[in-house]
């Protein structure tokens, strides 16, 4: 897989809205983070367009993200937010520029669906991170391991383990996202690569029933018969139904995981909270579980 190059000081760093709509508050924001850490924000021509819950109709966003892929000089797209509306852009782009000047895309949520993407249509890896909208409540180091990936394009996370973790160690590049967006994918021309590939998951606002279906899908399309670790990461704002499901997700996971051997991590902090590590997907990196603690190196 391509690995765009590590980012230098005054790079130019794209901030698209391939989703919904944008705050201008946050974007000022983040232009302003990006200014001291020393890159040059530039804003495509759409971002502040509206239409219904979107920043703009799609054939802007089409055009911002299309002006984005042929930049030629940029080294990263950031995306604003998620919500929805990433996955109407996908069979209106042209990749074949991208190949020429290879960018970091960077985001979360329905942004799953531009990973994808990336990973497979552009053969590239990507950034799960924080967007944009975010910034202004995750902590100070969910914005540093953003910086310190750009720049670096290094990972070292030491994080406490859990009593339901199942130890071991493996190495493979991490793959998946958001769960709700990373199902819709499947049998896609979009779907991830999953073998020997470790996957995390992560996701906000679904109902225990809801995320219990999407593990069976996940298992009945063979992904853990492909791959050979496990992250799972935030699981915000979870729901239940009148008459209790009856499981937590780390029950629902090991439910599906009994006949295989690879090591799990659950509480990775990554997601939908103010704690929103940085993930490169398609890196390759070191994952080792133990009773102790969870490294993550590159």
């Amino acid at each position: 897989m391509n690995l765009p190059p590590k980012l230098k000081l005054n790079d130019e760093v794209i901030l698209i809205a391939p989703a919904r709509k944008v705050e201008l508050e946050s974007l000022i924001m983040a232009e302003n983070l990006l200014l001291k850490w020393g890159l040059k924000p530039l804003r495509s021509k759409n971002i502040l367009a509206k239409t219904g819950i979107f920043a703009g109709d799609k054939e802007e966003r089409v055009l911002d993200f299309q002006w984005a892929i042929n930049h030629p000089t940029a080294k990263a797209i950031w995306c604003f937010r998620g919500g929805y509306g990433s996955i109407q852009l996908l069979e209106g782009l042209n990749p074949a520029p991208f190949l020429q000047n290879p960018k970091w895309i960077i985001g979360f949520s329905d942004i799953t669906n531009i990973h994808c993407f990336s990973n497979i249509i552009l053969n590239t890896a990507s950034i799960h991170a924080t967007m944009p909208i975010n910034i202004g409540l995750n902590t100070p180091q969910s914005l540093e391991s953003l910086k310190q990936f750009l720049f670096k394009q290094e990972i070292n996370y030491k994080i406490n383990s859990t009593s339901k973790n199942i130890h071991g160690e493996v190495k493979g590049a991490i793959v998946g996202g958001n769960l709700s967006v990373l199902c819709a994918n499947l049998g896609t021309n979009y779907q991830p690569d999953f073998e020997n590939k470790i996957l995390f998951i992560e996701d906000i606002d679904e109902y225990f029933y809801k995320i219990d279906r999407m593990l069976w899908q996940l298992k009945f399309a063979g992904v853990f018969h492909q791959i050979k670790g496990l992250i799972v990461g935030h699981f915000t704002n979870t729901k239940d139904n009148s008459i209790a499901f009856g499981k937590d997700v780390e029950e629902m996971v090991l439910q599906k995981l009994n006949e295989f051997d690879f090591p799990v991590v659950f509480n990775f902090p990554s997601g939908h909270e103010k704690e929103n590590l940085t993930l490169p997907l398609g890196l390759p990196l070191n994952l080792k579980v133990n009773s102790r603690s969870t490294l993550l190196q590159s």
